[in-house]
Protein backbone atom coordinates (compact mmCIF):
# COMPACT_ATOMS: atom_id res chain seq x y z
CA UNK A 1 0.00 0.00 0.00
CA UNK A 2 1.44 3.64 -1.12
CA UNK A 3 0.46 7.03 -0.29
CA UNK A 4 -0.41 9.79 -2.65
CA UNK A 5 1.14 13.13 -2.51
CA UNK A 6 0.77 16.05 -4.76
CA UNK A 7 4.05 17.84 -6.34
CA UNK A 8 2.19 21.24 -5.94
CA UNK A 9 1.69 20.11 -1.97
CA UNK A 10 5.84 19.04 -1.89
CA UNK A 11 6.60 22.41 0.02
CA UNK A 12 3.66 22.30 2.38
CA UNK A 13 4.91 18.25 3.21
CA UNK A 14 8.01 19.25 3.92
CA UNK A 15 7.03 22.40 6.11
CA UNK A 16 5.04 19.96 8.19
CA UNK A 17 8.28 17.88 8.67
CA UNK A 18 10.33 20.76 9.74
CA UNK A 19 7.98 21.74 12.63
CA UNK A 20 9.12 18.36 14.49
CA UNK A 21 12.67 18.01 12.83
CA UNK A 22 15.58 19.88 11.48
CA UNK A 23 15.33 19.43 7.89
CA UNK A 24 18.51 18.35 5.53
CA UNK A 25 18.13 18.09 1.98
CA UNK A 26 20.61 18.93 -1.25
CA UNK A 27 20.68 21.95 -2.34
CA UNK A 28 23.36 23.71 -5.19
CA UNK A 29 24.62 26.65 -3.41
CA UNK A 30 27.84 27.07 -4.55
CA UNK A 31 28.19 22.86 -4.56
CA UNK A 32 25.95 20.29 -5.03
CA UNK A 33 25.42 19.35 -1.34
CA UNK A 34 23.15 18.04 1.72
CA UNK A 35 22.95 21.18 3.78
CA UNK A 36 20.64 22.52 6.89
CA UNK A 37 16.80 23.80 5.53
CA UNK A 38 16.19 26.74 8.05
CA UNK A 39 13.33 28.47 6.51
CA UNK A 40 10.32 27.65 4.45
CA UNK A 41 12.30 30.25 2.21
CA UNK A 42 14.85 28.13 1.87
CA UNK A 43 12.68 25.14 0.73
CA UNK A 44 12.94 26.38 -3.04
CA UNK A 45 16.63 25.88 -3.06
CA UNK A 46 16.42 22.40 -2.56
CA UNK A 47 17.21 20.27 -5.86
CA UNK A 48 16.37 16.33 -6.19
CA UNK A 49 17.71 16.78 -10.07
CA UNK A 50 20.67 15.27 -10.03
CA UNK A 51 22.78 13.18 -7.03
CA UNK A 52 24.91 15.45 -4.59
CA UNK A 53 28.60 15.91 -4.91
CA UNK A 54 28.94 15.76 -1.23
CA UNK A 55 27.60 12.85 0.41
CA UNK A 56 25.29 13.29 3.30
CA UNK A 57 27.75 10.89 5.31
CA UNK A 58 29.59 14.85 6.22
CA UNK A 59 26.11 15.06 8.52
CA UNK A 60 27.24 12.02 10.28
CA UNK A 61 30.98 11.94 10.15
CA UNK A 62 31.91 15.99 10.53
CA UNK A 63 35.76 16.51 9.69
CA UNK A 64 38.02 17.37 12.87
CA UNK A 65 34.96 16.38 15.19
CA UNK A 66 35.97 17.13 18.20
CA UNK A 67 35.43 14.10 20.32
CA UNK A 68 36.02 14.91 23.94
CA UNK A 69 37.80 17.78 25.90
CA UNK A 70 39.85 17.55 29.08
CA UNK A 71 40.00 20.55 31.93
CA UNK A 72 42.82 20.19 34.50
CA UNK A 73 41.93 16.13 35.67
CA UNK A 74 38.34 16.60 33.89
CA UNK A 75 36.93 15.04 31.24
CA UNK A 76 34.19 16.41 29.23
CA UNK A 77 32.16 14.79 26.76
CA UNK A 78 31.70 15.70 23.20
CA UNK A 79 28.15 17.70 22.59
CA UNK A 80 25.61 15.48 21.36
CA UNK A 81 23.06 15.96 18.32
CA UNK A 82 19.88 16.81 20.09
CA UNK A 83 17.49 17.66 17.52
CA UNK A 84 15.81 15.12 15.54
CA UNK A 85 16.75 15.04 11.82
CA UNK A 86 15.02 14.34 8.41
CA UNK A 87 16.83 14.05 5.12
CA UNK A 88 15.50 14.29 2.39
CA UNK A 89 16.14 13.51 -1.39
CA UNK A 90 18.22 11.01 -0.87
CA UNK A 91 19.45 8.19 -3.61
CA UNK A 92 18.91 4.34 -3.16
CA UNK A 93 22.87 4.63 -3.31
CA UNK A 94 23.41 7.18 -0.54
CA UNK A 95 20.43 5.43 1.59
CA UNK A 96 22.31 2.15 1.42
CA UNK A 97 25.78 4.34 1.56
CA UNK A 98 24.68 4.71 5.18
CA UNK A 99 23.34 0.90 5.79
CA UNK A 100 26.91 0.00 5.19
CA UNK A 101 28.69 3.30 7.65
CA UNK A 102 25.79 1.61 10.13
CA UNK A 103 27.31 -1.47 10.22
CA UNK A 104 30.89 -0.29 10.77
CA UNK A 105 30.50 2.83 13.05
CA UNK A 106 29.93 1.41 16.92
CA UNK A 107 31.31 4.32 18.57
CA UNK A 108 28.26 6.41 20.67
CA UNK A 109 28.82 9.89 18.93
CA UNK A 110 27.91 8.12 15.29
CA UNK A 111 25.00 6.28 16.77
CA UNK A 112 23.48 8.92 18.26
CA UNK A 113 22.86 11.16 15.33
CA UNK A 114 21.70 8.48 13.52
CA UNK A 115 19.22 7.04 15.62
CA UNK A 116 17.83 10.75 16.09
CA UNK A 117 17.63 10.79 11.91
CA UNK A 118 14.90 9.40 9.54
CA UNK A 119 15.47 8.75 6.33
CA UNK A 120 13.38 9.84 3.18
CA UNK A 121 14.63 8.58 -0.30
CA UNK A 122 13.42 9.78 -4.04
CA UNK A 123 14.05 7.71 -7.12
CA UNK A 124 16.80 8.27 -9.72
CA UNK A 125 14.95 8.88 -13.08
CA UNK A 126 18.30 10.18 -14.66
CA UNK A 127 21.09 8.40 -13.73
CA UNK A 128 24.24 10.01 -15.31
CA UNK A 129 27.10 8.20 -17.29
CA UNK A 130 29.12 7.37 -13.91
CA UNK A 131 26.50 5.56 -12.09
CA UNK A 132 26.69 2.20 -12.33
CA UNK A 133 24.26 1.59 -8.91
CA UNK A 134 22.23 -1.20 -10.73
CA UNK A 135 25.05 -3.54 -10.85
CA UNK A 136 25.88 -3.23 -6.87
CA UNK A 137 23.26 -5.73 -5.71
CA UNK A 138 21.46 -2.41 -3.59
CA UNK A 139 19.13 -3.27 -1.52
CA UNK A 140 15.06 -2.23 -0.83
CA UNK A 141 15.69 -1.08 2.80
CA UNK A 142 17.21 1.54 5.44
CA UNK A 143 14.32 4.19 5.07
CA UNK A 144 11.36 5.47 6.47
CA UNK A 145 10.00 7.02 3.22
CA UNK A 146 11.05 6.59 -0.27
CA UNK A 147 9.29 8.88 -3.11
CA UNK A 148 8.94 7.51 -6.73
CA UNK A 149 7.36 10.75 -8.93
CA UNK A 150 4.78 10.11 -11.45
CA UNK A 151 3.56 13.32 -14.00
CA UNK A 152 1.46 15.41 -10.97
CA UNK A 153 2.22 13.62 -8.19
CA UNK A 154 4.57 11.17 -5.67
CA UNK A 155 3.78 7.49 -4.82
CA UNK A 156 5.45 7.21 -1.42
CA UNK A 157 6.60 4.03 0.06
CA UNK A 158 6.25 3.67 3.88
CA UNK A 159 9.07 2.34 5.98
CA UNK A 160 8.83 2.68 9.38
CA UNK A 161 6.16 3.88 12.24
CA UNK A 162 7.86 6.88 12.08
CA UNK A 163 7.40 7.42 8.19
CA UNK A 164 3.85 6.55 9.07
CA UNK A 165 3.11 9.13 11.04
CA UNK A 166 4.56 11.70 8.57
CA UNK A 167 2.09 10.44 6.05
CA UNK A 168 -1.13 9.66 8.06
CA UNK A 169 -2.93 12.49 6.28
CA UNK A 170 -2.28 11.81 3.00
CA UNK A 171 -4.49 8.95 0.42
CA UNK A 172 -3.67 5.48 0.33
CA UNK A 173 -3.17 3.53 -3.40
CA UNK A 174 -3.32 -0.47 -3.67
CA UNK A 175 0.04 -0.29 -6.55
CA UNK A 176 3.77 -1.51 -6.14
CA UNK A 177 6.53 0.27 -7.58
CA UNK A 178 10.26 -0.33 -8.38
CA UNK A 179 12.54 1.66 -6.89
CA UNK A 180 15.92 0.35 -8.40
CA UNK A 181 17.24 2.77 -11.00
CA UNK A 182 18.22 2.08 -14.69
CA UNK A 183 21.96 2.75 -15.24
CA UNK A 184 23.75 3.02 -18.64
CA UNK A 185 26.89 1.77 -17.07
CA UNK A 186 27.82 -1.60 -15.41
CA UNK A 187 30.47 -3.53 -13.48
CA UNK A 188 30.64 -6.77 -14.76
CA UNK A 189 32.07 -8.60 -11.15
CA UNK A 190 32.53 -11.78 -11.16
CA UNK A 191 35.90 -13.12 -9.09
CA UNK A 192 38.02 -10.02 -9.29
CA UNK A 193 40.58 -11.75 -7.05
CA UNK A 194 42.28 -13.78 -9.92
CA UNK A 195 42.85 -10.04 -11.04
CA UNK A 196 45.25 -9.06 -8.32
CA UNK A 197 48.58 -9.04 -9.51
CA UNK A 198 47.48 -8.35 -13.30
CA UNK A 199 49.62 -5.47 -14.98
CA UNK A 200 46.77 -3.40 -16.16
CA UNK A 201 46.17 -1.64 -12.51
CA UNK A 202 49.61 -0.28 -13.40
CA UNK A 203 47.70 1.95 -16.26
CA UNK A 204 45.24 3.62 -13.91
CA UNK A 205 47.96 3.73 -10.70
CA UNK A 206 50.22 5.21 -12.94
CA UNK A 207 47.53 8.23 -13.86
CA UNK A 208 46.36 8.89 -9.92
CA UNK A 209 47.74 11.86 -8.19
CA UNK A 210 46.90 10.27 -4.66
CA UNK A 211 44.77 13.59 -4.18
CA UNK A 212 42.18 11.31 -2.07
CA UNK A 213 39.33 13.31 -3.75
CA UNK A 214 37.61 9.43 -4.53
CA UNK A 215 37.85 8.43 -0.63
CA UNK A 216 36.44 12.30 0.25
CA UNK A 217 33.45 11.85 -1.66
CA UNK A 218 32.67 8.14 -1.57
CA UNK A 219 29.95 7.76 0.85
CA UNK A 220 31.16 4.94 2.74
CA UNK A 221 34.97 5.16 2.78
CA UNK A 222 34.72 6.71 6.76
CA UNK A 223 38.19 6.14 7.98
CA UNK A 224 39.89 8.57 10.74
CA UNK A 225 42.70 9.56 12.40
CA UNK A 226 42.67 10.88 16.02
CA UNK A 227 44.39 13.77 17.07
CA UNK A 228 45.03 15.73 20.39
CA UNK A 229 45.71 19.19 20.41
CA UNK A 230 46.61 20.31 24.18
CA UNK A 231 46.01 24.61 24.79
CA UNK A 232 48.93 26.51 26.09
CA UNK A 233 47.86 26.76 29.56
CA UNK A 234 48.79 23.19 29.04
CA UNK A 235 46.05 21.96 31.36
CA UNK A 236 43.49 21.74 28.74
CA UNK A 237 43.13 19.74 25.81
CA UNK A 238 40.99 18.19 23.14
CA UNK A 239 40.33 15.32 20.92
CA UNK A 240 39.41 15.52 17.40
CA UNK A 241 38.47 12.77 15.26
CA UNK A 242 39.75 13.94 11.78
CA UNK A 243 39.27 12.46 8.77
CA UNK A 244 42.08 9.99 6.29
CA UNK A 245 42.43 8.83 3.48
CA UNK A 246 43.61 5.60 2.13
CA UNK A 247 45.01 6.76 -0.83
CA UNK A 248 47.87 9.02 0.99
CA UNK A 249 51.47 7.45 1.90
CA UNK A 250 51.29 8.31 5.52
CA UNK A 251 47.94 6.35 6.16
CA UNK A 252 49.44 3.17 6.28
CA UNK A 253 52.76 4.27 8.60
CA UNK A 254 53.40 2.23 11.56
CA UNK A 255 56.16 2.30 14.23
CA UNK A 256 59.94 2.50 12.88
CA UNK A 257 58.19 4.51 9.68
CA UNK A 258 57.79 1.51 7.81
CA UNK A 259 55.15 1.97 5.19
CA UNK A 260 53.29 -1.33 3.87
CA UNK A 261 51.73 0.84 0.92
CA UNK A 262 54.40 2.77 -0.19
CA UNK A 263 53.31 2.49 -3.39
CA UNK A 264 50.77 4.82 -5.54
CA UNK A 265 49.65 0.93 -7.32
CA UNK A 266 49.51 -0.33 -3.44
CA UNK A 267 46.79 2.00 -2.27
CA UNK A 268 44.77 2.15 -5.57
CA UNK A 269 44.47 -1.60 -5.54
CA UNK A 270 43.59 -1.47 -1.51
CA UNK A 271 40.75 1.07 -2.82
CA UNK A 272 38.96 -1.18 -5.09
CA UNK A 273 39.63 -4.60 -3.69
CA UNK A 274 38.30 -2.95 -0.30
CA UNK A 275 35.09 -2.07 -2.01
CA UNK A 276 34.91 -4.87 -3.93
CA UNK A 277 36.66 -7.89 -2.49
CA UNK A 278 37.47 -7.30 1.27
CA UNK A 279 34.33 -5.87 2.35
CA UNK A 280 31.60 -8.45 0.67
CA UNK A 281 33.91 -11.14 1.99
CA UNK A 282 32.99 -10.12 4.94
CA UNK A 283 29.86 -8.77 5.59
CA UNK A 284 27.94 -10.58 2.02
CA UNK A 285 28.06 -7.29 0.14
CA UNK A 286 29.62 -4.78 -2.05
CA UNK A 287 31.24 -1.85 -0.12
CA UNK A 288 30.27 0.24 -3.36
CA UNK A 289 27.26 1.35 -3.70
CA UNK A 290 27.73 2.58 -7.96
CA UNK A 291 27.20 6.22 -7.05
CA UNK A 292 29.94 7.19 -9.69
CA UNK A 293 31.17 10.05 -7.21
CA UNK A 294 34.83 8.82 -7.30
CA UNK A 295 34.82 9.01 -11.05
CA UNK A 296 32.91 11.90 -11.36
CA UNK A 297 36.26 13.94 -9.22
CA UNK A 298 38.89 12.05 -10.44
CA UNK A 299 41.12 15.02 -12.09
CA UNK A 300 42.74 12.27 -14.33
CA UNK A 301 39.83 10.44 -15.03
CA UNK A 302 40.47 6.84 -13.75
CA UNK A 303 38.00 4.88 -14.54
CA UNK A 304 38.22 1.53 -12.84
CA UNK A 305 35.05 0.23 -13.29
CA UNK A 306 35.81 -0.01 -16.99
CA UNK A 307 39.67 -1.66 -15.63
CA UNK A 308 37.47 -4.31 -13.92
CA UNK A 309 34.93 -4.70 -17.09
CA UNK A 310 38.57 -5.61 -18.99
CA UNK A 311 39.69 -7.97 -16.66
CA UNK A 312 36.57 -9.72 -16.71
CA UNK A 313 36.34 -9.50 -20.96
CA UNK A 314 40.54 -10.68 -20.99
CA UNK A 315 39.57 -14.13 -19.15
CA UNK A 316 36.42 -15.55 -21.61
Amino acid sequence: MLKILEKKELNNFLSEIMKKYELIAPTNNNISKFEIIKSRKDIDKINIKQITKVPLKKHFLPDNETIMEYKKEKIIPAREVTKERAVFGLRLCDINALDIIDNIMADKLYLKKRVKTILIGIYCDKPDKYCFCNSMNLRDEGYDLFLYPQKDYYLIKVNSNKGKELTKKLKSINKEINIFPKTKKQLREENLERHYRNKIWESDANKCLSCSACTVYCPTCNCFDIKDKLYINLKDAKRNRTEISCQLKSFSRIAGDVIPRESRLSRFKHFVFHKIVYYKRKKGRYMCVGCGRCLRVCPTKIDWVKTINLLEEMKK
